[in-house]
């Protein structure tokens, strides 16, 4: 009847929500710590590192003109109502035209707020410590570079107020906010109001340059018109008086008395009174013809300067009009809100940092105990190792006082220390592993190394001598023998050698005078010890020793490090893990379980090694 379990999955109950609740109690003093730490450097990064900023806005309404006293709209056109508009002065507001203006109202260039290099450089700015770096190595500094214009200067500080500055437009309205934050809360609501004031009284401006322009033009225009139309009216009246005719009437009586000469001349018959009658009536047909060409030059002048005069009084009238409309401007925009002085700092704000600092410590805290628990923190009791293996935990084995064979001779002399009691209650487990055939070949092995793998099977060992019977320690880890130098054996021949047929068994062994323990030695070799664990050379020679010894303790490298343990795992009887308490990784150990898993081999029980007695009271005390 064999009473090992069976390993459980990887995944057991180790990530239940209760452990990491239970995780999560055990760790609160680190949570809280972490917790305070964030709040007090919180509140002094808030109270004398962070430095404050007032914030304030104005705020301004878009209000297009649409009722005028006169209709301009062809000289000064109106606002719209779309987006467009609003996007548009959005944009005229944070123009480097305006705010350099404003600047120069301001003097900001003497503000080291806005002006940056007025400020003093950083001691850990990258030139500060690329020059002290240069410093110490004995090299020339890279030459200074020259000091920036005044105009250089006046534009980054025009940069860096556009930079504050923070426009914002309402959803379904004409209403602009023009918000910024300083260092002074003067200052804040200066600036705001200042850019408010100067972008309306800019609108107004604007107009009445567009008038004036506009005024200029229409009087060039009248004097121009003026000048044409007198010029037409005299030329009219010059050709009027030239032609000697004051209406069409005497043309048309002219040819009236054309008409009646040539009807006088059907009368006449003698030659020479009709001569002297068709001169006539030629002489009147030429006056005719010279008196329609001056009427029609006339009419044409006359038209020309009615047109020249129409034209004179519609540019007088709108010249009078425009120079009316000077006094009646009015801004698109008007101010809504003045900004006024805030009281408080809007950064930062204590309590929101506080409250932060207060959540992000606890996170980090609990993020720092989790982490901690699954990457970091080791097996610290018996009860851990059970829920995250599945196996139970044979024994907890202290620290021995003294290192080496010294901790032997101790265990040796007195049973009743914490150390003996707890190798004899490995011993005991593993004998009652198996009732109906109890345990012969017992292999120790580990995860990693240094977990006390080679020390607890010695101590094992010296325990099963202690009940009368033979026992054989077999040191199986090539890569690491080092318990030959710990105990100054002689010889260089070892387990390789004798498994391999290469020596006798008998000539390799070696007896310490003061262990009742047989040890055979691992030995450095080139060849691989798993080609000759694997062999059946090394089963005849464990038949040969089963038969020989009552116990056979097999010290085996660790799974992680070599694949020797599974092939050593085959042919015992009982395999102890060991884990080092509070030292070996949790990953670790299920990494190298799954190894052992996978070659089928059935481990006995886990023994926690190396732990400290008053840890591990403090953390059994903790617990309950």
């Amino acid at each position: 009847m064999r009473l090992t379990p069976i390993p459980m999955p990887e995944t057991a109950q180790d990530d239940s929500p209760a452990l990491r609740f239970d995780v999560l109690l055990r760790g609160w003093l680190r949570i809280a710590l972490v917790t305070l730490a964030a709040l007090v450097a919180g509140g002094i990064w808030t109270h004398f590192l962070a430095t404050p900023i007032y914030r304030t806005h104005v705020t301004l309404m878009l209000e297009p003109q649409e009722q005028r006293v006169i209709d301009l709209g062809r000289v000064l056109p109106g606002l719209g109502r779309d987006e467009q508009v609003l996007n548009t002065q959005v944009e005229v507001l944070r123009s480097r035209d305006l705010v350099g203006r404003l600047v120069e109202r301001l003097d900001l260039v003497a503000d080291p707020e806005f002006n940056l290099a007025l400020r003093p450089p950083s001691p850990l700015s990258l030139r500060a410590l690329a020059g002290r770096a240069l410093a110490l190595a004995g090299l020339a500094p890279e030459a200074e570079t020259p000091a920036p214009s005044a105009r250089t200067i006046r534009d980054a500080t025009v940069t860096e107020v556009i930079r504050r500055l923070e426009i914002r437009t309402s959803d379904n309205s004409l209403i602009l906010t023009v918000a910024i934050g300083t260092t002074a809360p003067d200052k804040s609501a200066d600036i705001v109001n200042t850019l408010a004031r100067m972008y309306v009284q800019d609108q107004i401006s604007e107009k009445l340059a567009a008038t004036d322009q506009a005024t200029a033009w229409l009087t060039g225009r009248v004097v121009e018109l003026k000048a044409a139309f007198e010029q037409a009216d005299a030329l009219a009246r010059s050709a009027q008086a030239g032609a000697g005719l004051h209406s069409p009437d005497e043309v048309a009586d002219l040819e009236r008395r054309i008409e009646a000469q040539r009807q006088r001349l059907t009368t006449l018959t003698e030659p020479r009174a009709r001569a002297a009658l068709q001169q006539d009536i030629d002489a009147l047909a030429g006056q005719i013809r010279l008196a329609n060409a001056d009427l029609v030059r006339l009419d044409q002048l006359k038209r020309d300067a009615d047109t020249t005069g129409l034209l004179y009084e519609n540019f007088l009238a709108r010249l009078k009009e425009t120079s009316v409309q000077d006094g009646a401007h009015q801004a698109d925009a008007r101010i809504l809100s003045v900004a006024v002085v805030p009281l408080h700092p809007a950064f930062p704000k204590p309590l929101v940092i506080l409250a932060l600092c207060l959540l992000g410590g606890a996170a980090l805290g609990v993020l720092w105990v989790l982490g901690r628990e699954e990457w970091a923190l080791k097996l610290r009791s018996p009860e851990e190792a059970e829920r995250l293996t599945g196996l139970p935990v044979l024994a907890t084995i202290p620290e021995a006082p003294t290192p080496g064979p010294a901790a032997l001779a101790e265990l040796a002399a007195r049973g009743d220390t914490a150390l003996s009691a707890a190798v004899q209650e490995l011993r005991t487990a593993v004998q009652l592993s198996n009732l109906d055939h109890p345990p012969q070949v017992v292999m120790v092995t580990s995860s990693v190394a240094d977990e006390g793998k080679t020390a607890q099977a010695l101590m094992l060992a010296q325990a099963f001598a202690g009940w009368g019977k033979s026992v054989l320690l077999i040191e199986a880890d090539i890569r690491d023998a080092g318990l030959r130098a710990a105990m100054r054996a002689p010889g260089q021949r070892g387990l390789l050698s004798v498994a391999a047929g290469l020596a006798a068994f008998d000539d390799v062994v070696y007896r310490h005078a003061g262990l009742p323990v047989d040890i055979l030695f691992a030995e450095a070799s080139v060849a691989q010890a798993a080609d000759v664990l694997s062999t059946s050379k090394f089963a005849a020679f464990l038949g040969r020793m089963r038969e020989r010894y009552d116990y056979i303790v097999i010290d085996t490298p660790p799974v992680l490090g070599a694949p020797d343990a599974p092939l050593v795992a085959a042919r015992a009887d009982a395999v102890i893990y060991l884990a080092r308490w509070n030292r070996t990784l949790r990953r670790d150990l299920r990494r190298g379980l799954a190894v052992l898993a996978r070659s089928g081999t059935v481990i006995t029980g886990l023994a926690l090694s190396r732990a400290n007695p008053r840890k591990l009271r403090l953390h059994g005390a903790a617990r309950s």
